[in-house]
């Protein structure tokens, strides 16, 4: 397995009246975005006399503001989970090549020739000549593995591909003087492309909603659709890797046009999920369907609006643990209620969720072990990552019994457990209880009773193999293996969201390749890993 990729995400948390100091709205706008490169955020402040005064921050060489406030309400937003495209695998008529079948009528593609000059590389101009063929669905993919055969063809149809509606929306949310018409402004335009959008204003109501471009299928399209999800692996892998493939030759999977949608076929801002509360929401990129840990959104949503009933993310449940916590211990201290400081600490407590849930059990089932047997480590090239050893992992339970379950930069033994998390290969004690989504899955699975070995010891033997490879002791404190990787080296807090933190930071390798001026990393150790041996380098978050 390849090295988690820091991937654009965010936390979003909009508290409320009922659970802030002043009574008013709080937001935390929390984007995991790179820190070098085009996507990285840029600092706005935006006037105009008597009508525009917004201050926030939006995505370099991109105008206006993409999160941000005024004196009356303030807006962030999630990478949304769902689906603003739709693939449909047409079936091509036997006696024409470029007609496909649709109801057994047969459709023609449009074919749209094109001449384009190219530079070669000894300085001249050539002139290629291509043709570009689309269909009523949209264009046709014809790429390796996806291309036209002698039966069928891809085509691509977008939800935000007549999107003319974005500069509208967010000039009517920056003027916005109220949350009834910052929801106005959605229900206008509904011109987001492929965000959540998390929201208070100064009287305090907060609002998720999910109303970004999304196809509208009908309802038995989409029981189509999921039974092929779970009995065709071709479209189950497609849904696995966020996308959704249709059946082209019945005009079954067509869009449904609907009235008050945006543009045809996509879904009305009236059957978006979404949902007002006087406490908090919040979303952490997983679907709309946990944004208040006692108010679950639930309904007749598409499935392309994302999965309900489903298991979250561990940064998801941490930030509802986070959030829902209204002991004097917890967050926002005695009153329940939060201060900016008190939410500042949250939002950077840099615990997370596995720690929460693992870590004494882990440190019970590894007390009193020594040397554990594992198998050599074959890399992708065949040569040997870690070789085959009796590793003592004596020191690495000790340092996860003695850490303080943090990722502070003075927290000692946060590479091991980061390795560690990353190495278990086991089920949960409890699995996922879609009555309980904050609190399951948990737990980790009894060591086996066959006699083979524990697998969280298997674990912890590789992550002390990892750490020792990289050539750092197991209690290292973190600000001394989790570096700025700009070329500061300034020591960095934070963990990844596989670890369930919430002050996600990692490594994009694409990021970094974006920018001629960014430094070069040197290889994790192992892959899987973001380890090397000059520590975790970080660009994002």
């Amino acid at each position: 397995e390849g090295e988690p990729e820091a991937l654009l995400g965010s936390n979003a948390w909009a508290i409320g009246s009922e659970r802030t100091e002043n009574g008013g709205g709080m937001l935390l706008a929390n984007p995991h975005f790179p820190w070098e490169g085009p996507q990285k955020f840029w600092e706005v402040h935006l006037q105009v006399p008597g009508e525009l005064d917004i201050y926030g921050g939006q995505l370099v060489g991109l105008p206006g503001i993409g999160i941000g406030f005024n004196e009356d309400i303030a807006w962030t937003h999630t990478v949304s989970a769902g689906k603003r495209f739709t693939a449909y695998k047409l079936a091509l008529d036997p006696s024409n090549a470029t007609g496909y079948v649709v109801d057994g009528v047969t459709e023609l593609l449009d074919a749209s020739p094109s001449s384009i000059e190219v530079l070669g590389e000894d300085g001249t101009l050539t002139t290629v000549d291509r043709t570009l063929w689309s269909s009523a669905y949209g264009p046709i993919l014809d790429f390796p593995g996806v291309g036209w055969t002698e039966s069928t063809v891809l085509a691509l149809r977008d939800a935000n591909l007549t999107n003319g509606e974005f500069i509208e929306q967010y000039i009517d949310m920056a003027q916005a003087g109220s949350m009834k018409e910052l929801q106005a402004a959605h229900e206008k335009n509904q011109g987001v492309p492929l965000f959540n959008t998390i929201a208070t204003d100064k009287e305090g109501n907060t609002w998720y909603a999910d109303t970004a471009a999304t196809p509208n299928l009908s309802k038995e399209s989409l029981t189509a659709l999921a039974d092929r999800i779970s009995n065709d692996p071709i479209t189950k892998t497609a849904y696995e890797n966020n996308a959704i493939l249709l059946d082209g030759s019945t005009s079954r999977d067509d869009w449904v046009v609907e009235p008050g949608s945006r543009d045809p076929g996509l879904v009305p801002y009236s059957k978006m999920p979404m949902l007002e509360r006087k406490d908090y929401v919040f979303n952490a990129n997983d679907s709309f369907w946990l944004a208040n840990a006692d108010a679950l959104i639930e309904g007749d949503f598409s499935l392309l609006h994302g999965e309900q009933k489903t298991k979250r993310s561990p940064r998801t449940q941490e930030n509802a643990i986070l959030l829902s916590d209204t002991e004097a211990t917890g967050p926002s201290g005695d009153d329940s209620k939060f201060s900016l400081e008190e939410l500042q600490d949250a939002a950077l407590r840099n615990g997370g969720y596995l720690a929460r849930d693992w870590q004494a059990e882990v440190a019970e089932r590894c007390s009193g072990s020594s040397l554990v047997e594992v198998p050599e480590l074959l890399a992708k090239d065949g040569s040997v990552a870690l070789p085959a050893d009796n590793v003592d992992v004596s020191g690495a339970c000790e340092v996860i019994a003695q850490w303080d379950g943090l990722s502070n930069l003075e927290s000692k033994g946060v590479a091991v457990w980061r390795e560690f998390t990353q190495q278990l290969k086991t089920e949960p004690l409890r699995p996922f209880d879609p009555s309980d989504p904050v609190n399951t899955p948990s737990g980790i699975a009894a060591p086996p009773t066959d006699g083979t070995i524990d697998p969280v010891l298997v674990a912890l033997a590789r992550a002390t193999q990892i750490v020792t490879k990289a050539g750092f002791a197991l209690d290292t404190p973190l600000g001394d293996i989790q570096v700025d990787g700009r070329g500061s080296k300034l020591p960095v807090p934070g963990g990844t969201g596989g670890e369930g933190i919430t002050n996600v930071v990692g490594y994009s390798g694409r990021v970094a390749a974006s920018d001629p001026d960014a430094p070069v990393r040197p290889e994790p150790v192992v892959a899987g890993s973001g380890l090397t041996t000059e520590g975790y380098w970080i660009n994002s978050g």
